[in-house]
């Protein structure tokens, strides 16, 4: 009997991935607007972007956990600043460690599935 060692869902978070992308924005580029972060999402990934209620999600959990800050710009309720904190860094440095790990576990997974679809070709 096969052991299970992983499950699918949790080869590779979609959140920690949106995570470390915002962080390191953050870091490399100072304070953002959401649209910023999405459109360096859009860039960094070749035109794979991230869903606009669901990188909102993400922001408020950071900055819930502390890991941003974010302020309003002006009067424009629309227009919000993030910026990375030190609880950011040390979250992010984190990622850093892990993912790597993680997306070549990922990679692996899909490689063997790549090969379990080609076992219906000509059929």
């Amino acid at each position: 009997m096969e052991q299970k060692h992983e499950t699918l869902g949790s080869v590779v978070k979609v959140q920690q991935v949106i995570d470390f992308m915002v962080l390191g924005v953050l870091q490399q580029q100072g304070k953002q607007y959401n649209n910023q972060m999405e459109q360096f999402i859009l860039r960094k990934l070749d035109g794979t972007g991230v869903n606009n209620a669901y990188l909102t999600t993400r922001l408020q959990f950071l900055f819930d956990k502390g890991h941003v800050d974010r302020w309003w710009d002006g009067d424009k309720r629309f227009n919000r600043f993030y910026s990375i904190t030190g609880s950011g860094v040390t979250y992010f440095l984190q990622l850093k460690l892990e993912l790597p790990e993680r997306v070549e576990l990922a990679q692996k997974v899909y490689r063997q599935f790549d090969s379990y679809i080609h076992e219906f070709d000509g059929h």
